[in-house]
């Protein structure tokens, strides 16, 4: 399926989608597959999770700076509280992280793959 949509309404509803994903994260103890999608693609990271612990999403980041045959992975912990703000600042605008995003958005509770997107 091919999905048509506009890069502001992508914005838009990233930024709208933000805020209820954060509190379903609060509600089931886990982060929701689409916001961890958005994560790891924003952050590149290698892994992200939730620590019910100290309430906050873990982001796995491999540090490129390292010449070790083993990835060295820096941990960077985003509270709840502020993830949403950390969130919107790793927000990209490029063509291929739009098309991204609305794949993302287009999939989002509904059960058809979207192949596609189709920015207008």
């Amino acid at each position: 399926m091919i999905s048509y949509q506009s890069k502001n309404d992508i914005q838009n509803q990233v930024f709208n989608l933000l805020p209820h994903q954060i509190e379903e994260c609060r509600e089931c103890d886990k982060l929701p597959a689409s916001l961890e999608e958005l994560i790891k693609h924003n952050y590149q990271a290698a892994f992200v999770c939730y620590d019910k612990k100290t309430n906050s999403i873990e982001v796995g980041v491999e540090n490129e700076e390292e010449n070790s045959p083993y990835p060295e992975i820096k941990v960077h912990k985003i509270p709840l509280a502020k993830a949403v703000a950390n969130l919107r600042k790793t927000f990209k605008n490029s063509d291929a992280d739009l098309k991204f995003y609305g794949k993302i958005l287009a999939g989002y509770g509904s059960s058809s793959q979207v192949e596609d997107v189709v920015l207008v």
